[in-house]
């Protein structure tokens, strides 16, 4: 849609969604189930650049600005005289009426005459109010008048014999009709006969039966007449406006607006030209100065304390005035509008109340009735008629609305009077119903009507017929045209509907026919605080949220309640929006009209790979999708592989690398950046790589590795600053080097003892190629990296943690250099995304860097969607989720990766199939499957760990979701990195937030407990050793964590922090352990002298990983989401640095320090 900020993938999917809705509904049989249909919503169109002129010229919200356009306004000037609606400038001239100058002449001279004037309505309101103002209009200009309005039941619409009878027996010369008298041609002699002139003012269309010989005063004698929308009562107050002029008050018409603004919105005229001006007036004149009889009913609808608007007169005055003539007696309504005096204006509001209750209470029973036989008599066929005695006339259409909205088809309700049977039918969906009836016309005695609503008579002995054939009509037509259709003006997010911006639609009103309340649609939004109110508790009250916004809604009569209080998942909402006022308090509140549950896509399901479906529902329902023989992958042709490519190798370097690149990125080819650094490395040249994120830093080292391997049977060093990085790593390593049949191993304070052995034995056997470690591990065990003598090659990924050295603080990275001079002088690469000058000297000093590589790429394409702190996360990601765009989320735990999807499942059924997760807990097979599906998108959303992160470059991720907070700034840079590959718009959603960071703090402070902790639990195993009767005892980490936390009120330990504990312990050989039939046995060992918990390496690993957490936990809680988003973008360089140029650091020389 144009004008909408969404992007088109977002309208697919609603577009999906409405294809689901409709086709759920579907059956194999022209049968319908009784239920309310599916709505359909139809979005009109606006142009963005109209939308975006209107809105900038008037300063208007950008909904409104779209709902104009919407409306079909496409210039400032038109926009400019809607929202200024001027009764002086848009009134038109009474005359350009057909017939009116003649039918005023004769009007004028019985003024002058004095004459006695009969003004001869109708009984709607229309009707009521036309003969008040013509009567009033009269009576000013000094005229005798007499108003009349027949009696609905006994004489019928309109100038009927009845009704000209009693007419004649208030003596008049002349008679007016107004809203009536079109089609009276046979009536007219009947008027002439009893002695009295007729004059026909009407606003219907003329048909066969026009009266003639008489002066007849109607627009639509005109096709194009500029005032043929008028209502009756328009057309009477042109004729006060003729008269007025020839009698000295050309202003008069003025003073009865508000009468024409009833009779014109009950009409449901169009409220456009001069109709909008003229309620506009009319409802300014009832705000502003309310006349007695209007103050009174204002009164009785207890509408006191609001404003008057078009809208609400419709279900406040409206209906009390329309009520006396539904009842058979329309006088009553006549003389309260008649009433200048506020007491007698309030007896005859508070009568007409009372017969309103009474309208109320028939058309109550009514529908009870009706419903009850509806329900004995409907089977699922698509119209419904029921019918019965004495069934009031006045209240049939209302109670047959009702039945269409419970039952979902056309439904008609007659009343039995004798052989005849008189019915009112409203419709349903695009279903025409004024055609179906039509089909039945040769056994009806009449019809009429429209598309939406009819009224028809027939014979009673006809009623199972016409019933039979209305039925098999409807089966003819297309499903879909029972689906109700809702027009909307325009998509709303919910945070657009301020108080502000909602009462700026004031400035569209007055609001109705053809300028209809506009209608909204929030597309995946949540229900929350749903309940049923009302007497009947039929109503829904609820909350729309889409996880930022949340807005008050109300659905009155909502036939799925049930359904819609127990609803999870997200929802379609079409609505009005209104300010709502309560005990002083204001808010904006949505008036419901339909609300439409996401469901799941049969189409999609046909259309994905069944065994995939299966393979990720499997996943995802904790069951075992895999037997194993599908998945089964072989590992014993490493050597054979390995041999290959080492043949490779012998064509020489360039060959070898080209491989390589094409091995590892396919078609793909090697960026500048990356070219220069692998140049740099093979003339055995230490390389500074500063570049940004995502531009492939990880894939230089793994080709120079290979080369290393391959071509010198070297082996090359990873260095990590996080042990969580290397167990990401290791795995994509393995995979992307498997290929070449070189082994990748990993060595952290972690290890076993024989895990540390296994890397020491392959390093000298050469049947190691990669080892993987932390900075303190390569400081406290450098022999098992120097013995060999076999390490070619040392990254130090993320090497601005080198500055960090000389702060007291990770100072293992002071000692990388002098390793590396001890294995004999290896090349090095250093890479990292930040490199200000500070970090650059480090670095350099650190490492004996020979050449600088710069990069100054940046990724201008990814935007940050800051919503840090987020309450309602769920509902905010379940919006995103459901665009259907590719979408990567990020939690912080296995268990939280599959909880979420899930949920996400559950809240958007629509894409349930293609919600996936991914964590290191899946097996390789299976992580490589959920990877090559979410690159073919077969998967489009996929909820993870950082397990996911570098090393896997899927293009055409859209949002990348930080549902939680990484754990460091490495893991928000890589997986922030996966949004936007190809350089197309990309989001990066923040919802992470300080109950977060306390979360991760815990899961960390359990892997590196304090000194405090610490301390406590080895004073805890101390004492259980002195009264141990053995020399051992036994205890588990639960048990253990229970007796330290009684030990001291407040002091809390638990397992993890034990575990953590007895395996630093157990490296500083304070504790040894093993496993024991009654479980773990434990001995305290008697050591001399003082040992200190961070001569343990994994106590120091994790001492740095909380520090680099927390320091990443304040920085990315404290920065501005624009600097977040530099960070992201661009790298950091050195002040000097040329721009993506290659730099020798100045006052290096080559060796600086060491003889390579």
């Amino acid at each position: 849609m144009a004008g909408e900020a969404r992007r088109p993938a977002t309208r697919f999917s609603s577009a999906i969604q409405l294809f689901v809705r409709q086709w759920s509904g579907k059956k194999k049989t022209n049968r319908l189930a009784r239920t309310a249909m599916a709505t359909q919503f139809q979005i009109k169109s606006a142009d963005g650049a109209r939308v975006a002129s209107i809105q900038s010229e008037f300063g208007l919200p950008h909904f409104i600005a779209q709902t104009m356009v919407a409306h079909g306004i496409s210039t400032l000037e038109q926009a400019r005289m809607f929202l200024s609606p001027d009764l002086e400038r848009d009134w038109n001239n009474p005359y350009c009426i057909p017939g009116l100058d003649e039918a005023a002449n004769r009007i004028e001279r019985a003024i002058r005459a004095h004459e006695r004037i009969l003004v001869f309505g109708d009984f709607d309101l229309d009707g009521i109010s036309a003969t008040t103002v013509l009567t009033r209009g009269l009576r000013a200009l000094g005229a005798e008048v007499d108003a009349f309005i027949p009696k609905r039941f006994e004489e019928g619409y309109g100038l009927s014999a009845a009704a000209i009878e009693r007419a004649a027996q208030r003596n008049p010369q002349l008679v007016i009709t107004v809203d009536c008298g079109i089609s009276c041609k046979g009536e007219v002699p009947l008027v002439h006969a009893a002695g009295m002139d007729l004059v026909v003012t009407d606003h219907h269309e003329p048909g066969e039966a026009l009266p003639e010989g008489i002066p007849v005063a109607d627009p639509k004698l005109d096709p194009d007449c500029p005032s043929a929308i008028l209502a009756g009562v328009g057309v009477a107050l042109k004729m006060v406006q003729a008269l007025g002029a020839r009698f000295g008050q050309p202003n008069l018409w003025r003073e009865y607006t508000d009468f024409a603004t009833l009779g014109t919105v009950a009409d449901l005229m169009p409220l456009t030209g001069e109709n909008r001006a003229l309620v506009a007036d009319g409802v300014a004149r009832m705000n502003a100065n309310p006349r007695p009889c209007i103050a009174a009913l204002i009164g009785v609808c207890k509408q006191a304390d609001k404003a008057v608007t078009s809208t609400n007169l419709s279900f406040s005055l409206i209906p009390r005035l329309n009520a006396a003539g539904r009842m058979g007696n329309a006088d009553l309504a006549l003389d309260l509008l008649m009433a200048d005096s506020f007491d007698e204006a309030s007896k005859l509001a508070s009568r007409l109340e009372t017969v309103n209750d009474e309208r109320r209470r028939i058309e109550s029973e009514l529908a009870a009735v009706a419903k009850e036989q509806a329900a004995e008599v409907y089977h699922g066929q698509r119209a419904l008629v029921v019918w019965g005695e004495g069934w009031h006339e006045g209240v049939k259409g209302i109670v047959a609305s009702r039945l269409v909205n419970t039952y979902g088809v056309p439904a008609l309700l007659f009343t039995i009077d004798g052989d005849e049977a008189r019915g009112s039918g409203r419709s349903v969906g695009q279903v025409n119903l004024f055609k179906a009836v039509e089909s039945c016309s040769d056994i009806l005695t009449r019809f009429g009507g429209h598309e939406a609503a009819v009224g028809v008579t027939l014979p009673v002995s006809k009623l199972e017929e016409f019933t039979q054939r209305l039925c098999a009509y409807m089966d003819e037509l297309d499903e879909d045209s029972f689906h109700p259709l809702l027009e909307i003006d325009a998509c709303v997010n919910l945070g657009e509907l301020t108080l502000d911006s909602v009462a700026a639609l004031d400035a569209l009103a007055p609001f109705g026919q053809e300028n209809p309340l506009p209608r909204y649609l929030a597309r995946n939004v949540r229900l929350t605080n749903c309940r049923a109110v009302g007497a009947d508790k039929n109503h829904l009250s609820c909350s729309l949220t889409d996880g930022v916004a949340t807005v008050d809604g109300i659905m009155f009569h909502c036939e799925t309640l049930p359904e819609l209080l127990r609803c999870g998942s997200v929802v379609d909402a079409a609505f009005e929006v209104q300010i709502d006022e309560w005990r002083g308090r204001r808010n904006v509140k949505c008036m419901l009209q339909a609300i439409e549950p996401a469901a799941t896509c049969p189409a999609m399901q046909a259309c994905l790979p069944q065994t995939d479906v299966a393979f990720v529902n499997g996943l995802c329902d904790n069951e075992s999708p895999c037997c194993g023989a599908c998945c089964a992958h072989v590992h014993d042709d490493t050597t054979l592989r390995r041999e290959a490519w080492r043949k490779r190798a012998q064509a020489g370097p360039e060959t070898l690398e080209a491989a390589l690149v094409e091995a590892l990125i396919g078609s793909g080819s090697l960026h500048g950046s990356q070219r220069r650094a692998l140049d740099e490395l093979a003339r055995g040249r230490n390389v500074l790589a500063v570049m940004g994120t995502g531009r492939g830093k990880s894939l230089i080292f793994q080709i120079h590795a290979a080369k290393t391997a391959l071509m010198e049977g070297k082996a090359s060093l990873f260095v990590y600053p996080l042990r969580a990085l290397i167990s990401d790593q290791q795995f994509h390593i393995m995979q992307a080097f498997e290929h070449f049949g070189l082994q990748v191993r990993s060595v952290t304070g972690q290890s076993t003892p024989l895990q540390r052995q296994a890397v020491r034995d392959g390093l000298a056997q050469g049947s190691v190629d990669v080892v993987l470690t932390t900075p303190e591990y390569l400081a406290f065990h450098p022999e098992d990296f120097t013995q060999s003598q076999r390490i070619g090659f040392v990254v130090v990924d993320e090497a601005h943690h080198m500055a960090e050295m000389g702060a007291g603080k990770r100072s293992a990275y002071s000692m990388i250099g002098e390793i590396a001079s001890r294995m004999g002088y290896p090349t090095v690469l250093a890479c990292t995304a930040t490199a200000p000058d500070r970090v650059l000297e480090g670095i350099r000093a650190g490492l004996g860097i020979d050449e600088f590589v710069f990069d100054p790429s940046s990724r201008p394409n990814l935007r940050i969607d800051d919503r840090r702190g987020l309450r309602d996360k769920d509902s905010y990601l379940a919006s995103i989720v459901a665009t259907g765009e590719k979408t990567l989320i990020y939690v912080n735990s296995r268990l939280g990766s599959m909880d979420l999807t899930r949920r996400l499942r559950s809240m958007v059924p629509q894409m349930a199939m293609q919600i996936g997760f991914y964590n290191a807990a899946l097996t390789r097979d299976e992580r490589v499957r959920i990877e090559q599906l979410f690159r073919q998108g077969v998967l489009q959303v996929l909820v993870c760990t950082s397990a996911f992160g570098e090393g896997v470059n899927i293009p055409g991720i859209r949002h990348v979701v930080l549902y939680h907070m990484p754990f460091s700034e490495v893991e928000f840079n890589q997986i922030s990195g996966r949004a936007g590959r190809d350089g197309e718009p990309a989001w990066i959603h923040l919802l992470f937030g300080r109950q977060d960071a306390s979360v991760n703090e815990g899961l960390l402070r359990g892997f590196a407990p304090s000194h405090d902790t610490m301390a406590q639990i080895y004073r805890e195993l101390r004492g259980m050793q002195r009264q141990a009767e053995r020399d051992d005892f036994s205890i588990s980490d639960d048990d253990l964590a229970e007796r330290c936390s009684r030990r001291i009120p407040g002091f809390k330990v638990d397992a993890r922090m034990c575990e953590s504990g007895m395996a630093v312990f157990r490296e500083l050989g304070l504790v040894q352990t093993r496993i024991a039939a009654d479980g773990r046995s434990v001995h305290v060992c008697e050591v001399s002298g003082k040992v200190e918990l961070t001569d343990s390496v994994r106590y120091r690993e994790g001492l740095g990983e909380v520090d680099t957490f927390m320091r990443f936990r304040d920085w990315v809680m404290s920065t501005a989401a624009d600097d977040l988003r530099e960070c992201l973008i661009r790298p950091i360089l050195p002040e000097d640095a040329a721009a993506g140029g290659l730099a020798r650091p100045s006052g290096f020389e080559r060796g600086g320090g060491h003889d390579r």
